[in-house]
């Protein structure tokens, strides 16, 4: 496969997550039993999917759109829990490290973004810089929320598929950044702020690629290319 023929990877877990990318579909197709969007941004070919909530779904549809041809990058978007005071809903939030951290072993489960793709992102889309928490279930109680908290210095978010999708593309070579809009403070009563704040929110962090895509940084490739 040559440079110009790779596309670009975009992964959520909700339809509603994809935001105003869903409109610039040009076609449609099935791979191993999830829907491929196929996106044209300005010029650039893109592929999409909806892979559904959790990191087994997250993980599987990374390998599907690495490999159906989205090794330019792969990036994650969605929404996220606020583990901090200041990371109130609506604040935009770009992944440093994303970590398992339900994953019994230390070795592998944190995976670094790549930093020239976050800055070019950041760039476009202002926003806070932080660790993403992937876990099985959502983060509602105070007790779990202030020992994440704790156990990770800095800004840092909760979420769900991140890591898993994060680290597909690093064994595949494939260069990758997150960026989600935090619906709720990740703690009693974030479901209510999540059903609250879910309709504005969803789609955020998808609408700023568009933008992204159009300064898309001159990266080498898994294979040395530019």
């Amino acid at each position: 496969m040559h440079a110009r023929d790779e596309r670009i990877g975009i992964l959520c877990a909700l339809p509603a997550e994809l935001g105003r990318l869903a409109e610039r579909a040009t076609g449609r197709r099935r791979a191993l039993g999830l829907e491929l969007l196929e996106l044209d941004l300005g010029g650039t070919a893109c592929l999409a999917c909806v892979s559904g909530v959790g990191k087994v779904r997250a993980a599987r549809a990374a390998a599907v759109l690495i490999g159906a041809g989205a090794r330019r990058g792969l990036l994650v978007v969605g929404t996220c829990g606020g583990l901090r005071q200041r990371l109130a809903p609506g604040t935009l939030v770009h992944c440093t490290t994303a970590a398992q951290i339900d994953l019994a072993v230390r070795e592998g489960r944190e995976v670094e973004s790549d930093r020239e793709l976050r800055v070019a992102w950041r760039a476009v889309a202002p926003g806070e810089e932080g660790w993403f928490l992937t876990a099985d279930r959502p983060v509602l109680s105070l007790w779990r929320r202030l020992r994440l908290a704790r156990a990770f210095a800095g800004p840092c978010v909760a979420e769900m598929e991140t890591a898993a999708a994060a680290l597909v593309a690093r064994e595949a070579g494939v260069p990758w950044a997150a960026l989600r809009a935090v619906t709720d403070r990740a703690t009693l009563g974030g479901a209510a702020s999540f059903r609250l704040h879910f309709p504005a929110q969803a789609g955020r962090a998808a609408d700023t690629v568009l933008d992204l895509v159009a300064r898309w940084p001159r990266m080498e490739g898994p294979d040395g290319r530019r």
